[in-house]
């Protein structure tokens, strides 16, 4: 029996294809399949998502599906029937224009379905990890300190990095920098400063020995080598690390986030009370009313100058929330005024705002926080496309940093 004469006389159903074609030597259609070189990655890495099998030329639609969030964008395969990726504008888009669908924290585990013509063709899944499987955490509560300790597997001595979040109060999440930078070999301290219990519950009268306290228990833990510390802040942290590090100089690199060249007052009780306290006295400040004061803000202005490591800064031409761009160039003038001796350098954004952080996750509702103390539902500026590339491109360059200054 020819081939040609038996196809023709075959009703065309997938399984009489397939069978038809091993009749007749022919390979059969190789079903579509998700190519992932892992299972588990960061959620600061980038998924190297690759389909094969494909229907070529056709357009494909991939799903991404998790119990929190979920969503969907079409591609075109290529001739070979091959979708990667790799080779889009954005190979993470998928996952930074998710959408929350409920308020919890984001799971672990994302599934991925490839669509034809409205069927599903292909399934896959990976893991994404806010930290390490091998870093320990472990809660601290010694000497009037709150916080998270992250220690990398070894038993050298590491440099170490305390991280501080802004006016949200509580302790810096592992899906924020904590995680990322303990998963490089970093010592962590996840540090709050108020907001949880034991501490104040505001963002006011905060006496800056606390963190001097917290530096010299951090120096003193074995696997920490006390010559190499650095801080990481954002927003409110990131005035209140400029703030620190120019006044302690133990503290030999600064990460900040959105910062301020000045200090600003407390937050958010709206009296106007000092933020920061020496000694049991308020740290000069501004209140957000004068901040065109040219004689507030010399005096409350952060001496920089003084900080005896590198700086890098990092803002958002777009930031509702207050100037960091433009007090970013406020600080590196200073900088430059006073021949600081060490690396600095600032990453300005343009369609980015106060929301630049850890990448790779949804930056959708950039414009729509609801602030955890206040409940004030907040415009941090930018769009989310603009924010998912400022995330993603700083990123990289603050690990460059600190291994710059704290590791090499």
């Amino acid at each position: 029996m020819r081939c040609a004469s038996f196809s023709g006389g075959w009703k065309r159903s997938a399984r009489a294809l397939s069978f038809f074609a091993l009749l007749c030597g022919a390979p059969a259609a190789s079903p579509a399949t998700f190519d992932l070189p892992q299972k588990t990655f960061l959620i600061d890495e980038v998924v190297p998502i690759v389909v094969s099998g494909l229907p070529p030329g056709r357009e494909v639609t991939l799903q991404l599906r998790g119990p929190d969030s979920e969503s969907s964008m079409a591609y075109r395969a290529d001739a070979n029937g091959v979708l990667d990726l790799s080779a889009t504008a954005d190979p993470m888009e998928l996952f930074w224009s998710a959408r929350r669908t409920s308020h919890r924290d984001p799971a672990d585990r994302w599934d991925l379905t490839a669509v034809v013509d409205g069927k599903p063709v292909a399934t896959g899944s990976v893991t994404r990890r806010a930290v390490a499987s091998d870093v320990r955490i472990s809660a601290v509560h010694e000497r009037g300190l709150v916080g998270e300790l992250y220690l990398p597997p070894g038993d050298g001595k590491d440099p170490a990095v305390i991280v501080v979040t802004g006016s949200g109060g509580g302790i810096p999440p592992a899906a924020g920098q904590a995680g990322g930078l303990a998963s490089r070999g970093y010592v962590v301290l996840a540090l709050a400063y108020f907001g949880v219990r034991g501490l104040p519950s505001s963002l006011s009268y905060i006496p800056l020995e606390y963190f001097a306290a917290a530096l010299d228990w951090l120096r003193a833990q074995p696997s920490v080598d006390p010559e190499r510390i650095g801080i990481v802040g954002i927003s409110r942290g990131a005035e209140l690390a400029l703030l620190l590090a120019s006044s302690i100089p133990k503290i030999h690199a600064v990460v900040a986030y959105m910062p301020s060249s000045v200090v600003i007052s407390g937050c958010c009780s709206g009296r106007g009370e000092p933020a920061w306290t020496v000694g049991g006295k308020p740290v000069a400040y501004v209140p957000p009313r004068l901040q065109g004061d040219f004689a507030l803000r010399e005096r409350a202005a952060i001496r920089v100058e003084q900080i005896h490591g590198g700086v890098l800064l990092i803002s958002g031409t777009d930031d509702e929330v207050w100037p960091s761009d433009q007090m970013s160039v406020e600080i590196m003038d200073r900088l430059e005024r006073n021949h600081f001796s060490y690396p600095f350098k600032h990453l300005s954004y343009e369609h980015a705002g106060h929301g630049i952080g850890r990448p790779y996750t949804s930056t959708l509702d950039v414009n729509s926080v609801r602030h955890p103390l206040t409940g004030r539902v907040m415009r941090l500026g930018g769009t989310p496309a603009g924010t998912a590339h400022a995330r993603s491109e700083s990123w990289p360059q603050v690990l460059a940093f600190l291994d710059a200054n704290l590791r090499h």
